[in-house]
């Protein structure tokens, strides 16, 4: 009993959080046509159309007026694909994050935080989310929506600045997502910014960055030391040589 109430409860988390979610049908096709001039655009692989290319998970942002910001996601999946945004350069920090989902064919939205070990944990307050349209063929996901509100930092010209996370998953019988593979994890951008582009993806953390250059600096020093010790041990060598040879002379003239 305890584990049927369980299930229950589990599906209408599902169900609660995405209810006030209004979908409405999409009839247009998300391609990368105006990105850099009138969208910004995220993806992966880098610089794909996904109108094109199958194996594209693709996101445009673009502000309104008010300073909202309009998405455009689209992927193949036969589960969900996602965008999520993070504020410190890594997924996985309770990052917000926007979910299309295939629903047995039918288009679902699920707005959800992205935390340890990427599990989703899908969130009841949607207010932030308007304007939502999605439509599904075979695997591929489209969905386009409205978002009001965000702030990255305190900084009004940072607010729409974020590292942008690429996602996809699997929805089981019961509705439950699987925790997000991760595609992609942009540098910071200014979702606000058309000319934002992913064409540099973060790999390698600062540090990483900062502690190879030491190690490269110290080995350059340790090499140089070695080999000017080297030098040294060659010129003193060489002297002793000559000294001897002087030495061997002088008591060679002397027994003449």
């Amino acid at each position: 009993m305890d584990k049927l109430f369980s299930i229950f409860l589990g599906l209408s988390c599902v169900m609660f959080a995405t209810a006030q979610v209004t979908v409405s049908t999409l009839n247009t096709t998300i391609t990368n046509a105006t990105c850099g001039t009138d969208r910004a655009c995220i993806s992966n692989p880098v610089s794909c159309n996904p109108a094109t290319d199958s194996s594209c998970l693709f996101v445009s942002t673009k502000s309104d007026a008010n300073g909202n910001l309009n998405f455009e996601l689209r992927g193949n999946s036969s589960g969900y694909i996602a965008v999520a945004l993070s504020t410190d350069s890594s997924a996985g920090g309770d990052d917000k994050t926007y979910i299309c989902a295939n629903n047995n064919s039918a288009p679902l939205f699920v707005f959800a935080l992205l935390g340890a070990n990427n599990t989703l944990t899908t969130q009841n307050d949607t207010s932030s989310i308007s304007n939502v349209s999605a439509s599904i063929s075979q695997s591929t996901i489209q969905c386009v929506f409205d978002v009001s509100g965000l702030n990255a930092t305190s900084r009004a010209n940072a607010a729409t600045t974020f590292s942008v996370v690429l996602a996809s998953g699997t929805v089981s019988a019961d509705g439950t997502l699987s925790p997000a593979t991760v595609r992609t994890v942009s540098e910071p951008l200014d979702l606000s910014n058309a000319s934002s582009t992913n064409t540099a993806t973060a790999t390698v953390a600062p540090s990483t960055n900062s502690t190879n250059t030491t190690n490269a600096s110290s080995n350059a020093t340790t090499t140089a030391a070695t080999t000017a010790a080297s030098g040294g041990n060659i010129s003193l060598q060489h002297g002793l040589s000559q000294a001897v040879l002087i030495l061997l002379g002088v008591l060679a003239i002397g027994m003449m």
